[in-house]
C-alpha cells in the first residue's frame, strides 16, 4: 500500500492542478480547432493524454532532480529523495507511462504521432534546462503546450488560429510558472540553478504582466481569425481580471496562490470558448 501511495505521489496525482493546467488548454485547442464540432473520441484522448503526459513529466523531473530535491524544503519529502521509491523503480514507472502514451497515440494519425514524439523528447529534456538555460520557464511554455498536437489530431494544422493559440498558451505558461519560480527563488539561488525570476530580478512581476497582456492580445487575434462573435472579445477582456488579481497576490508575496489562480483562469477561458462555439 505504501509503495502504491509513493507511485501516486511521484506522478503528482495527489496534486492535480498540474493536470488541469495542461488539460484546460488542450480542451480549449480542441474546441477552437474544430469550431466546437469535435469527436468524443478526441475528447477522451485529450483527457487521458493530459493525465499521462503530466504524470510522465513529473516522474522524469524527479529522476533528473534526484540530487537537488533533497536540498529543498518543499521537495525533500518526494518519493525519490525520501527513499520511498528507487531510481530504477521510477524509471520503470516512466517507461510504463511512455508505453501507455504511445498506445493512446496509436488511435490518432501519423502527424499527431510524429509531433507528439518531438514534444515528448522536449519533455524529457525540460527538467535539465534549469542547469544550463537561463530561462527554463520559457522552455516549459514551448514544451508543455498541447496546441499543435491537438490541431494535428483534428487535422487542422493549416488552421490560422493555431500559431496564435500556441503563442498565447506559451506566454500564459511562462507567466504562471514564473510565479511558481518566485516560491523557490532563494533555494534556486543556493543550488545554482536557473529560473526566470533569478534572470529578471526586480522586473519579474512587470515581465509577467507583459506576458499576460500578450495573452490577451493573442487571444483577441484568435477570435478574429476564427470570426467569433463579440462575446469572445468581451470575455477575453474580462480575463484580465484574473491577471490583475494574480498581480495583487504576487505583490503580497502570495506567489503560490497567484500560480494556482491560473487553474481558474484557464477553466474560465475554456468555458468562454464553449459558450462561443457551442451555445451561440
Amino acid at each position: 500500500m505504501s509503495k502504491a501511495l509513493a507511485i501516486f505521489e511521484l506522478m503528482r496525482l495527489d496534486k492535480p492542478i498540474g493536470i488541469y493546467l495542461l488539460l484546460w488548454p488542450a480542451l480549449l485547442a480542441l474546441v477552437i480547432s474544430t469550431n466546437g464540432n469535435f469527436a468524443y473520441s478526441h475528447l477522451l484522448i485529450v483527457i487521458i493524454g493530459s493525465i499521462l503526459v503530466r504524470s510522465a513529466g513529473c516522474v522524469i523531473n524527479d529522476i533528473w532532480d534526484k540530487d537537488l530535491d533533497g536540498e529543498v524544503e518543499r521537495t525533500k519529502t518526494r518519493p525519490i529523495p525520501s527513499k520511498k521509491l528507487s531510481i530504477s523503480e521510477s524509471w520503470v514507472i516512466f517507461v510504463v507511462l511512455g508505453i501507455l502514451s504511445l498506445a493512446l497515440l496509436s488511435l490518432t494519425n501519423a502527424n499527431t504521432i510524429l509531433i507528439s514524439i518531438c514534444f515528448g523528447l522536449m519533455i524529457v529534456v525540460y527538467p535539465l534546462t534549469k542547469r544550463f538555460f537561463i530561462g527554463p520557464q520559457i522552455f516549459l511554455g514551448l514544451t508543455f503546450n498541447p496546441t499543435i498536437i491537438v490541431y494535428a489530431m483534428t487535422n487542422e494544422l493549416n488552421n490560422p488560429t493555431m500559431i496564435f493559440l500556441y503563442l498565447a498558451i506559451a506566454a500564459k505558461t511562462i507567466a504562471f510558472d514564473s510565479f511558481y519560480g518566485l516560491c523557490d527563488k532563494e533555494d534556486d539561488k543556493k543550488l545554482g540553478i536557473n529560473s526566470t525570476p533569478l534572470w529578471w530580478g526586480s522586473n519579474t512581476l512587470l515581465i509577467i504582466a507583459i506576458l499576460q497582456f500578450s495573452v490577451i492580445g493573442l487571444l483577441l487575434i484568435v477570435g478574429l481569425k476564427a470570426e467569433l462573435s463579440s462575446a469572445w472579445y468581451i470575455g477575453i477582456m474580462l480575463l484580465s481580471g484574473f491577471y490583475f488579481f494574480q498581480q495583487r497576490l504576487a505583490l503580497q508575496k502570495n506567489y503560490l496562490l497567484a500560480f494556482k489562480n491560473n487553474h481558474w483562469a484557464s477553466l474560465y477561458l475554456l468555458t468562454l470558448s464553449i459558450f462561443c462555439f457551442l451555445i451561440l
